[in-house]
């Protein structure tokens, strides 16, 4: 009898384990990026009265006669399917859905998380809000370019760093000029182009029709700060099918003296998409793009759905500062709770794979990833786990009873 009561002891140990399991699961039904656990049993040893024998001739074979002696914990399994993703309302804050995880800076190791709720803290790092722990990414070149084949690091944001100043070079100009305009015509077009110190200039570029085909450039501006040079070549001509053959590559170059103390320039305006076709009343000549800019300094950033960081600029540019880093597990359930949303490599889990966004997880911006706990099948174990409790409680109660009742025989 005793061995009954050993027996519902150890059920009623592992019933306590599963209503750990469930309360620990309701209990972080509103924690970002958590991810349910469940449990299974195993039947514990068997007491063997008679062990199984093979069929005779004469008599058919018997079955072995065995008594189980308890129960044990079979495992706790992490549930990683994806949670509810939250609107938030901060750009800053990260979900992402599949299989990947954020890569954080731990003590002693990576730390690997589903919570992307992030800042900035006093020395520009990009890190958890809840834990400190900085992410990890690549970090952009003064240009803008990542090198994602080198080692990850810390992503710093440099709140108020400067971006110089680039002098234009080249201008490019597209649209069409109407052939259909007589000799002496013109048509005209405002051109901006930046100097050295990032001051802005415009001149106004005309082009004057000769005869067919052929076109004179000026270039005229009522800014002080600007002597402008003639253009070179001074003249530019069309095909029969309105397409531009001279300058053969499609360039003119002027120069301009300054009055600033800036560099004088040098600008190429690339011609290459103008054409000269009949479109009465159409002229559609303008500027598409320039490669100088304005001085300015980083004002904010915002993280795209790709994981990429970019900074923003007084002066109106966008400059990519870093990407983030996501790591995959060939077994994610594998990973070891490390407590504040983290997770660390265990020896089942594989070693993370650290790659971009892309294909198995997606980056969602301005979200955080909820909870995957399900209240209804929770209180549904709940259910289980307090009957199982209580049923093994009266094996032991009974039990008590009958040896009590032994006892008596004596009496």
């Amino acid at each position: 009898m005793s061995s009954s009561i050993l027996t519902a002891a150890s059920a009623l140990r592992n019933h306590q384990t599963f209503m750990n399991v469930v309360a620990n699961n309701i209990a972080n039904m509103n924690t970002i990026g958590y991810k349910s656990a469940s449990l299974t049993f195993q039947d514990l040893l068997s007491r063997q009265l008679r062990a199984g024998a093979e069929p005779t001739p004469n008599r058919g074979g018997l079955n072995p006669i065995q008594f189980g002696l308890g129960m044990q914990l079979g495992s706790i399994t992490n549930n990683m399917g994806q949670g509810t993703l939250q609107s938030t309302g901060r750009p800053t804050d990260l979900a992402i859905t599949g299989t990947g995880f954020f890569i954080y800076a731990g003590a002693q190791q990576p730390i690997y998380s589903r919570d992307g709720a992030l800042g900035i803290d006093t020395q520009g790092g990009l890190m958890n809000l809840s834990t400190g722990m900085r992410i990890q990414g690549w970090q952009a070149d003064e240009d803008g370019d990542i090198n994602v084949a080198g080692a990850i690091d810390d992503i710093e944001i440099p709140i108020g760093a400067p971006m110089a100043a680039v002098a234009t070079e080249t201008v490019n100009v597209a649209g069409n000029i109407d052939a259909s305009l007589e000799d002496g015509e013109a048509v005209a077009t405002s051109v901006q182009f930046y100097d050295s110190l990032g001051g802005l200039h415009a001149f106004d570029l005309t082009f004057t029709k000769n005869d067919d085909n052929n076109w004179v450039v000026s270039l005229d501006t009522d800014d002080v700060d600007v002597t402008l040079g003639a253009p070179t070549p001074a003249t530019v001509q069309f095909n029969q099918r309105g397409e531009l053959i001279v300058p053969e590559n499609g360039n003119i170059t002027f120069t301009g003296a300054m009055a600033n103390g800036s560099e004088d320039v040098n600008i190429s305006l690339d011609l290459r998409n103008v054409t000269q076709l009949e479109a009465p009343g159409e002229d559609r000549l303008y500027v598409t793009s320039q490669d100088g800019r304005a001085a300015g300094e980083m004002i904010d950033f915002n993280i795209d759905d790709t994981g990429r960081v970019i900074g923003v600029f007084s002066n109106g540019l966008l400059r990519t500062l870093g990407q983030l880093a996501v790591a995959e597990f060939v077994n994610p359930a594998g990973l070891t709770k490390t407590g504040q949303n983290g997770w660390a490599v265990s020896g089942n889990s594989g070693d993370p794979q650290v790659v971009l966004a892309g294909d198995r997880s997606q980056i969602t911006a301005g979200f955080l990833e909820m909870s995957n706990v399900d209240l209804t099948l929770e209180f549904s174990e709940m259910i289980r786990a307090q009957r199982g409790f209580q049923a093994n409680s009266r094996v032991i109660s009974s039990s008590d009873e009958m040896i009590q009742e032994l006892v008596n025989l004596v009496r």
